[in-house]
């Protein structure tokens, strides 16, 4: 046997610090110290004769021996999780942990999961709803559910990421609000109060107005910015503003009459969705069965909403 496979525990937790070019980041993903994570890289790289990281600002970048090794790393454990799989694969009952945004959660997930029960009673799924970007090799989480406006912003070779839906970006109030702006075209939308959400790069108003040519070098927008998704679904209702929003998201409301489409005009954005799971997880009959429901769920209630859909909604 090689000598230098005892050095596997120092490999784990290299490949731990270069995947988050961090030695905190790999602290907690391993629930060891910091200082245990320095120690282990000080052993490596002096067994190895060589440097492996070179500090940037708060970030541990790696050195050209570094990349080389790290690749090797990734190939190697990745084999090795699939032999473990192959002789311990989970079996379909047991947990599966869901995170997505507080507002896919609550505004479709919880109200439509109960479905996924009936069919899958032996799967307990547990939902963390949280606006940030969870680690998935922690362990903590089986599937994120992410919303991008493209898939390569997602792409890591450790992850499986697929496209399971596309949905439009339309503005929406309540009817109340339209009639009090008298919102009907895209300038209107210039004076009334607009709720924007804090993490948002491209769907945003900006972006709206200037897809329709209107300059806003000399224009201060009337903007209340929120952190979700949900909270500025419940200031539309309440009658508070315009947002915009997936057109999925928000159907039950506007075939309610809840809120109505002000102006027939689609953000020029549209957001995509995506499974992100490990490739090399455990639960992948659970992951599988989860996935494939999702994606019917979403193609029986899809929405594409077309020009004259939109005017009928409009003008209704």
């Amino acid at each position: 046997m090689d000598k230098r496979l005892k050095w596997l525990i120092n490999l784990l937790c290299f490949e731990v610090a270069a995947r988050n070019e961090s030695y905190s980041k790999a602290a907690e993903e391993l629930h060891i110290s910091q200082a245990a994570v320095s120690q282990q890289m000080r052993q490596l790289e002096a067994n190895l004769g060589i440097s492996l990281f070179r500090r940037q600002g708060r970030k541990m970048l790696l050195t050209a021996p570094g990349r080389t090794l790290l690749a090797s790393c990734k190939n190697g454990f990745s084999e090795i999780i699939n032999g473990l799989n192959q002789v311990q694969e989970e079996p379909i009952e047991g947990s599966l942990t869901i995170s997505s945004t507080q507002a896919f959660c609550a505004l479709w997930l919880m109200p439509n999961l109960f479905a996924f029960f009936n069919l899958f009673p032996d799967i307990n799924v547990n939902i963390q709803a949280s606006n940030r970007i969870e680690n998935l090799h922690d362990g903590n989480i089986d599937v994120a559910i992410r919303f991008s406006t493209s898939t390569t912003s997602l792409l890591d070779d450790t992850l499986v990421v697929e496209k399971f839906a596309e949905d439009g970006v339309i503005p929406a109030c309540s009817p109340e609000f339209q009639s009090k702006m008298q919102l009907k075209t895209v300038k209107d939308l210039l004076n009334a109060r607009l709720l924007s959400l804090a993490c948002e790069e491209k769907a945003n108003w900006e972006n709206y107005f200037e897809n329709d040519k209107i300059d806003l070098s000399n224009t201060v927008l009337n903007k209340t910015t929120v952190s979700s998704s949900d909270l500025a679904l419940s200031a539309a209702l309440a009658g508070q503003g315009v947002m915009l929003a997936g057109d999925f998201m928000i159907r039950q409301y506007l075939n309610s009459g809840q809120l109505v489409i002000p102006v027939a005009k689609p953000h020029p954005v549209r957001w995509k969705y995506h499974f992100v799971y490990l490739k090399n997880s455990p639960k992948q009959q659970r992951i599988a069965h989860f996935c494939d429901w999702l994606k019917k769920q979403m193609t029986a209630n899809e929405v594409k909403l077309s020009s004259k859909e939109l005017h009928y909604l409009v003008t209704q």
